[in-house]
Parts: C-alpha cells; sequence; structure tokens
C-alpha cells in the first residue's frame, strides 16, 4: 500500500524548515549520515553547557509542533507533530530528568563515526571527502577539550567503554591513512596525515587526564533504579507494563526452547531433544557448518543477500525501493569492542542512490567458526531484506523532513523481528538448522531484555546478568560483557526488540480486523516501511487514518 503524503499548511512548512535546519546544523555526524553536506567538516558542539542549551531547544521545538492547529492539519503533518513532541519527549527525559549527560559521551566513537561517514560513501570525489576529514581531525582537540565538563558522575563501566574506544581510535585513523594515500595527490594525503596525527595526540592528552583525573571517581552504580525505569516506560508510550514486558520474555523464551528440543530431534535423528547435551550437541553441528574463513564469510552473506532480496521481490513480501544497494564490508577496527558481530549502515536519506553497509566483524586471533550458515541467513534477514536495510531504504522515500529525526527502536527493531518469523511463514528458509538459529536468537533478545530490566531497576548485579546471559543465550563470557557494556550508556534500549515485534503483531491484527478483505500483509510491510519508524503510539493512533483515506482515493479512481 503506497500511500501518497500530503503535506499543505504553510504554518507547518515554516516551522519544519527552520527545526529541519537548526537539527542538521546543530548535528553535523547527523546531517552527513542524510546526505547535507554543508557541515562535513565540523564536529557537534559538546559540553555541558552546550547540553542546556540543546535541553531549551528541545522545549521550544516540543512547543512549536504543539501550537499547529490539529483541525487544520493534514494526516502527514500531524503524524510529524506527534512524533517530534514524543522524541523531544524522550530526550529532555534522558537528559534533564535523568542527567545521564553526566556520565559523559563515547568521544572517540564519535569522532571514528565522523571519519566513517566521509570514507566508506562516495557522494563526492574522494579528495574532497577528505578535505572534510581533515577539517574534523582539525577539530578534535577543541571538541575533546570542551566535553571535559560532561563527565561528572561517570560509572567505572562506562569510564573502561570510553577507554577501550581511545584505544581503538588511532589504529582506524592509521588504516584511513593508508587507504587514501593510494588514491589521493601526495599533498592531500600528508596533510591528512598531519592532522591525523594532532588528533591523535589530542586524544593520548584526553586519555591521560581521564585515567587520572575523572576514572579515580568513577561510581560503581551506572543504573537508573526502579523508579527512574517506570518512568522510562511511561515516556516510551508503549502501552506494556513492566510486568507484562518480563511475562512477554518469558512466553517467548519458553515457546522457543519448546521448539529447539523438538528441532533438536529432528536434526540428531533421536527420539527427544531434552536429553542432556541434545542442545549443546546440535549447537555444535550448526557451529561447525560454515565458511572455512573470513573471506569466505564474506562471501556467503554476499550470497545469501542475494537470495533474501530475491524472494522479497517474488514473492510480494513488500514493495522494493527503487535504487536501493547493499554492500557488505569488514568492521572497521575502532568498532570492533562495540560490534562483535555485524551492523548495518543505512544510505543517506536525500541520496537518489540508496546504498546501505553491512558491516561484518572478522575474528579475532585463534576463534575459529564465529560464522556458520544457518547464523548469516538469520543476520541477512534482520539486518538486510526485509529487515533494516530494506527499512531504512523505504523509509528515505518519504518526502517529510521530520521523518528522519523521529526514528522509533521498536519500530526498527520490532520489524528486524517480525520478519524473522514473517519470511518463514511464507516458506523461506525453513530447514531446521535455520530454525534452529531464529529460535536461539529469540531466546538470546529474551535474556537481553531481562537483563536491561533487571539491571536497571537494581534486582540483578553485573555478575548475575553476565551468568544469566551465558546459562540462557548458551554465550561465553565475553560475549556477555560485551552485551552488558551496550546497556551501560543506554537503558531500556534491550526492550525494542520482543516488545516492539509484539507491538506490531497487534497493530497488525488490529488493522486486519478493522479492514479484513481490504487489507492484506503487504499492505501492512509496506505501509509499516514506507510511512517510516515513527513512534508505536502515532502509528496506532494514525495508521487506521491513512488506510481509510487510501481506500477512499482507490474507490474514487
Amino acid at each position: 500500500m503506497l500511500y501518497t503524503a500530503e503535506y499543505k499548511h504553510p504554518g507547518f512548512t515554516k516551522i519544519s524548515q527552520y527545526y529541519y535546519r537548526e537539527l542538521i546544523s546543530r548535528n553535523p555526524i547527523t546531517a552527513t549520515w542524510m546526505g547535507e553536506h554543508s557541515f562535513d567538516g565540523l564536529l557537534p558542539e559538546t559540553g555541558a553547557d552546550a547540553v542546556e542549551r540543546n535541553i531549551s531547544f528541545l522545549r521550544e521545538m516540543k512547543a512549536d509542533f504543539c501550537s499547529l492547529p490539529e483541525n487544520e492539519l493534514s494526516i502527514d503533518e500531524r503524524i510529524d507533530c506527534a512524533s517530534m513532541a514524543h522524541f523531544a519527549d524522550q530526550q529532555l527525559f534522558m537528559e534533564e530528568d535523568l542527567q545521564q549527560w553526566r556520565m559523559g559521551r563515547d568521544l572517540a566513537l564519535c569522532i571514528g563515526d565522523a571519519i566513517l561517514m566521509l570514507f566508506v560513501r562516495d557522494f563526492a570525489p574522494l579528495s574532497d571527502r577528505v578535505l572534510s576529514m581533515i577539517s574534523r581531525l582539525k577539530a578534535v582537540p577543541v571538541f575533546l577539550s570542551s566535553s571535559k565538563t560532561l563527565f561528572q558522575r561517570v560509572p567505572a563501566l562506562a569510564g573502561e567503554i570510553y577507554l577501550e574506544s581511545a584505544a581503538n581510535l588511532p589504529g582506524f585513523l592509521d588504516t584511513i591513512e593508508k587507504s587514501i594515500a593510494k588514491h589521493v595527490a601526495p599533498v592531500l594525503a600528508a596533510e591528512f596525515a598531519k592532522a591525523s596525527l594532532e588528533a591523535k595526540k589530542s586524544l593520548s592528552e584526553f586519555v591521560h587526564w581521564f585515567k587520572y583525573a575523572i576514572m579515580p571517581k568513577t561510581t560503581s552504580d551506572w543504573t537508573i533504579g526502579h523508579g527512574a525505569f517506570q518512568a522510562l516506560l511511561s515516556v516510551k508510550k508503549l502501552g506494556l507494563t513492566q510486568s507484562e514486558i518480563t511475562e512477554l520474555a518469558q512466553k517467548v523464551t519458553n515457546e522457543a526452547n519448546a521448539r529447539i528440543d523438538n528441532l533438536s530431534c529432528i536434526i540428531l535423528g533421536v527420539t527427544t531433544g531434552t536429553a542432556t547435551g541434545a542442545r549443546n550437541e546440535v549447537l555444535k553441528k550448526i557451529k561447525n557448518h560454515g565458511p572455512g574463513s573470513f573471506e569466505l564469510s564474506l562471501k556467503a552473506y554476499r550470497e545469501a543477500m542475494i537470495r533474501s532480496r530475491a524472494f522479497i521481490e517474488a514473492s510480494g513480501f513488500a514493495t522494493l525501493p527503487q535504487g536501493e544497494e547493499l554492500e557488505i564490508l569488514e568492521t572497521p577496527e575502532y568498532m570492533k569492542h562495540i560490534i562483535p558481530f555485524s551492523a548495518y549502515i543505512g544510505p543517506e536519506k536525500i541520496s537518489t542512490h540508496q546504498r546501505g553497509f553491512y558491516l561484518l566483524t572478522r575474528e579475532t586471533s585463534g576463534q575459529t567458526g564465529r560464522y556458520n550458515y544457518a547464523n548469516i541467513i538469520n543476520s541477512v534477514i534482520h539486518e538486510g531484506y526485509p529487515g533494516h536495510h530494506l527499512q531504512i531504504t523505504a523509509q528515505n522515500q518519504h518526502p517529510g523532513s521530520m521523518r528522519s529525526f523521529c526514528e522509533n527502536m521498536e519500530i526498527i527493531e520490532g520489524w528486524a523481528a517480525y520478519c524473522q518469523k514473517a519470511v518463514r511463514e511464507m516458506g523461506f528458509e525453513t530447514s531446521s538448522e535455520s530454525l534452529f538459529a531464529h529460535a536461539s536468537e529469540e531466546i538470546f533478545n529474551a535474556a537481553r531484555l531481562m537483563t536491561d530490566i533487571n539491571l536497571q531497576t537494581r534486582a540483578w548485579n553485573v555478575d548475575q546478568a553476565t551468568q544469566y546471559l551465558m546459562e540462557q543465550a548458551k554465550i561465553d563470557k565475553t560475549t556477555a560483557l560485551i552485551e552488558i557494556k551496550r546497556q551501560v550508556l543506554a537503558p531500556g534500549s534491550q526492550l525494542s526488540s520482543l516488545t516492539g515485534e509484539h507491538l506490531l503483531c497487534q497493530l497488525k491484527n488490529d488493522l486486519k480486523q478493522k479492514f479484513q478483505n481490504n487489507f492484506s500483509n503487504r499492505n501492512f510491510h509496506d505501509l509499516l516501511l514506507y510511512q517510516g519508524s515513527v513512534p508505536i503510539h502515532v502509528a496506532r493512533d494514525f495508521y487506521p487514518e491513512i488506510v481509510k483515506h487510501h481506500l477512499k482515493a482507490k474507490n474514487r479512481s
């Protein structure tokens, strides 16, 4: 269902244009991400004063969007107003109410992202992009210095993450330096090398200050507490209580475990999958069935990507956007401690060539069997087709300038989780090994949700959460600790996958019940994809109206 958006109100147009310019100028890395390249040479303003200015800005933005006369706005304008108000509320809750900014920022990761976006995307000649990289590297000393006022209440675990990122960044910059030296003029390469050296020197000085001025004063507690977590759920507007979310996680875990027991019988050719060691034996068998090297893993991912895209097109699962493409690359060195396996980087919103990047992390020395065929296809469905890549490239077709700023993690991660089950219901990748891997992933998502809730509400400590992840998801301690680290700086982040899938299924059932034969699964998929990742409560409020509007237009034609 490809609905045509309508923007007509002059007041909305004026406000949205103003805040679009403000948002991209205040967030130069986001601007580069979206394809607005006037700010490619800048790093974001940072520091405690900058946080206070941003809080005032968010208040003003929410007030302006909420002041528009709702009865004069189109459906699309009302969706944008509600979504931007929700965006402001969530940011204000984190920065003003919880004051999460006092924990500091991962500055090295920010610098790496700023350079990576310019390096991997060929929106301009490499020499032009290198000039922007140089400008950003020259801004690093001021960026690091002004950021010092952020580190007021730093948890020890967060401090370790910041230092780990800082340790990895110089190697990433060296990789960029070696790569561009072969493709740009020697003078430009030398200028990059000089700017990189100065940036690394500033980073080294910052790390020295951080180790001796901040780390000795770090706290052991990084959680927000029970009351704040309930407030977080309220701000998210999921319509689910903590008890309902934990019940959902337990239900998913029980059902996935039952499927795994069943599949173990099939894979091993035994009468019961609950026999001692059956699951471990299947896991071992699946892990051993994979490419023999990292280079072969890259090839297997690329082949799986081609197959999954062909299935989406042939089956009519959803409408593929024009001009989209997905490229698979090795994960940069500086991001390996944050991305243990893989991650997706979407294309620029305003680019006619919608090319995304799928990052795959090389095994460390001595590791073997990281990538197997069953998990490869699961990753491809989640990150590529019909998961995040299809989602982002479809969203980028929407003409609303504000849609890219109101992305909702429950829709984003919920869609990817929903796709894993939906394509299998249509007959794609239904081998026992693939279904086993999918069930294992569901258990992993449920386990992460449980650790997030129990850590943030202080029911569990880190050791308890780590042990729980290891037992439930059958992962090693190193991988479990990496997952815990993700939760340090983003409370509630691990709720999105399971709750998002659950809420999307509810939304689909509500729409199908309301519109019956006039609404299909493909209609639902296209509606979700091409409307963008608006907050789930906004989708519940407005999507029935969009469907009704679309059906009326269809009947008239």
